[in-house]
């Protein structure tokens, strides 16, 4: 956890670039399209404006402002599937919008960084309904709560968070459209709106999309107390005169995360600014926040560790090395039965041959058959949206949410079944077989799989050769066993025939 005490510069002159900087901006806001179409921002950035991600929330009447769109802001020339950054902007529940120039301005940057940028409008309570000593400034511009919020504010976050968790389903219900990173989300907002990202992020308990990194610009969180071990990485952005939010909502959040060990948060307190400084931060602080996500992201890493595709799908080495450990004794019987024990350790596997050919690469190329066996059903998965990862890295993340939940469950004493924690190989089988349960039920349902009476019959005199030794059953009696099996042999013959043709390109 660091912090970092930015002194306060630039004087009058910086005071009346910010203004004219400011006047451009407005005058060049972008005029709002058609719903959903592409309009491009700038070099390289193209957006698509006022696409719906939720019904329209009745009494709104045309308060455009308070529906449930968001703008898509998105890199030209994308290669590959693109990190997540959802914004939300201020407003303090009761005005701002996501077509602001600031908001429009700090978006287009973001996503000339390669992030698909996902800037939503929600349903603005406080505007509609308007209710005494409910506003931000009335609850924190004086410090940290001793009561907490008033019920009406309360009730605006949760609100707002109920919106920014329809925009993650619809992120993640349009990934196959626009190739989002489902394992690289990070969700940020300013104002009003960073008090929804962190609601969202830390206490709402939502289990649509894992969020990873979260954005804080000059927002605040009712009670840190919702903050736990194992939450998203937390960059915090605050002016030390700010008059709206108090700092000590900036500290209060960093006290947090140290508490719980997070290392990748920081906080950066600005001497001499006040509210809502998004000129500054888009001009001065748009790299370091890029920065910050990268690492927290691991954006870097998940490039490098990308290897080749089976069937258009990514693998990675991390997938390799989990088929590699699997078959590692098998390999290693082969190679001794074959030539005798001649080597032990990393030598073993760099130094053993059979036919000329080592066992490391032995055990390699066997890693690769098998999984891709294991890539030409997730396909078929994929296609049917029965496999909810869209990476491994999405995974990976997931198991480790899951050891976290089942580690927490043993701390408070509950009752749990099963593992206190998985490893890879086992949570990967567990979400993957019964993945394939569902599989085999909609290949019969799709008539791809087809099952006729003969094939029953036929079947049926297969087992009793080899199951029933002969014994006087009839096909009645176990119809339900015998039509298992017969799926069960009709969709290894598939994979087989799928595994033959997929195309496979693996360095």
């Amino acid at each position: 956890m660091r912090r970092f005490i930015d002194k306060k510069r630039g004087g009058r002159k910086g005071h009346l670039i910010a203004l004219l900087s400011l006047a451009i901006l407005c005058c060049f806001s972008a005029a709002t399209t058609a719903a959903g179409q592409p309009q491009t921002a700038g070099e390289d950035i193209q957006v698509h404006r006022n696409i719906r991600y939720g019904e329209k929330p009745k009494g709104i009447g045309q308060d455009t402002t308070s529906d449930r769109t968001l703008d898509l802001y998105l890199p030209e020339n994308r290669a590959g599937k693109l990190p997540v950054f959802m914004f939300v902007h201020g407003g303090g529940f009761a005005g701002g919008d996501k077509g602001n120039a600031g908001t429009q301005a700090f978006c287009t940057k973001l996503a000339k960084h390669g992030f698909a940028v996902i800037s939503i409008n929600y349903y603005l309570t406080l505007k509609h309904e308007k209710t005494a000593g409910a506003s931000c400034t009335a609850n924190m511009s004086k410090g940290l709560p001793t009561k907490g919020f008033h019920p009406k504010l309360q009730e605006a976050v949760k609100n707002a968070s109920n919106d920014a968790q329809l925009a993650l389903q619809w992120i993640k219900d349009n990934t196959d459209v626009y190739r989002f990173d489902l394992s690289s989300v990070a969700i940020s907002g300013g104002s009003a709106g960073a008090m929804t990202a962190l609601y969202t992020a830390y206490a709402s308990g939502q289990t649509i999309l894992p969020i990873q990194a979260v954005v804080n610009l000059w927002g605040g969180l009712e009670n840190s107390n919702h903050i736990k071990s194992g939450a998203p990485a937390l960059l915090t952005y605050h002016g030390d005169q700010d008059k709206l939010i108090h700092v000590d909502y900036a500290y209060d959040l960093e006290k947090k995360m140290k508490e719980i060990g997070s290392d990748l948060s920081e906080t950066h307190v600005f001497q001499g600014k006040g509210h809502a400084i998004y000129n500054y931060i888009t001009a001065e602080k748009t790299e370091e926040i890029v920065g910050f996500l990268k690492s927290v992201l691991q954006l870097d890493n998940v490039k490098v560790q990308r290897i080749g595709t089976v069937q258009g799908l990514d693998v990675t080495e991390d997938e390799i090395q989990r088929e590699m450990r699997k078959y590692r004794a098998e390999v290693f019987r082969l190679v001794v039965q074959k030539n005798g024990l001649k080597n032990s350790g990393s030598a073993f596997w760099q130094e053993s041959q059979v036919d000329g050919v080592k066992a490391i690469d032995i055990l390699r190329a066997k890693a690769i058959s098998a999984l891709t066996t294991i890539k030409v059903q997730e396909k078929m998965l994929v296609e049917r949206n029965l496999w909810p990862y869209t990476s491994y890295p999405e995974f990976l993340a997931d198991l480790r949410r899951n050891n976290e939940s089942r580690r927490n469950t043993v701390t408070d004493n509950q009752v749990m079944y099963g593992p206190v924690e998985f490893d890879e190989q086992t949570f990967f089988d567990y979400r993957f077989n019964n993945a394939l349960i569902q599989l085999k039920h909609r290949l019969v349902a799709e008539g791809v799989i087809v099952i006729t009476e003969g094939d029953l019959e036929n079947k049926f005199k297969k087992l009793q050769e080899t199951v029933y030794n002969d014994e006087k059953y009839t096909l009645k009696e176990f119809t339900r066993q015998v039509r298992d099996a017969y799926i069960e042999d009709a969709y290894a013959a598939l994979v087989a025939i799928n595994t033959k043709a997929a195309k496979i390109d693996i360095k």
